[in-house]
């Protein structure tokens, strides 16, 4: 999970932030042709994308999915709003959600609903019975909730658009 805090922001160069830009679409582009696009040599170009790694600008290479070629067909989402939140319910709230197989991705935000977890799952029920078992399992700390389930996919990109701030 990314935590915000303040962080000093990274001095890039405009050749930094191209080879960002190319790796953002496309992180499989071979070195060669990375080096071609950017007017550097193929040593400089794995040099600064291994300081881009060893600086933490560059956290992961990934492969985006189709869940529903997987098996997952059904993807939603839930809102929840939480209250008499302590630390040790905290944990358990989080360490639950982390760990649960179905649930790829949980975010903390302001606002009315402070808690977003996205889940894929084979059917309706189970889908259904992930949630009535969160809601049961911290039925003391969820105030509110919202279940929102993808109907249509209409654009799904995992990726960064080309106007990425500060690219």
């Amino acid at each position: 999970m990314r935590k915000t805090k303040l962080v000093k922001k990274a001095k890039l160069d405009k050749k930094d932030r191209k080879i960002l830009s190319i790796l953002i679409k496309n992180a499989r582009m071979p070195l060669t042709k990375i080096a071609k696009k950017v007017g550097l040599s193929h040593d400089a170009v794995r040099y600064r994308i291994n300081k881009l790694k060893k600086d933490r600008i560059i956290t992961d290479f990934t492969a985006v999915i189709d869940p529903a070629k997987l098996g997952f067909p059904i993807w939603g989402d839930v809102a929840l709003s939480l209250w008499n939140l302590n630390d040790e319910r905290s944990k358990e709230f989080i360490k639950y959600l982390k760990t649960h197989p179905n649930i790829v991705a949980v975010w903390n935000l302001s606002g009315k609903s402070e808690w977003f977890i996205e889940i894929y799952t084979e059917t309706l029920e189970e889908f259904n019975n992930i949630v009535s078992k969160i809601k049961i399992k911290f039925s003391d700390i969820i105030k509110d909730s919202e279940i929102l389930l993808v109907m249509k996919e209409i654009k799904a990109k995992q990726i960064y658009p080309e106007t990425y701030p500060g690219l």
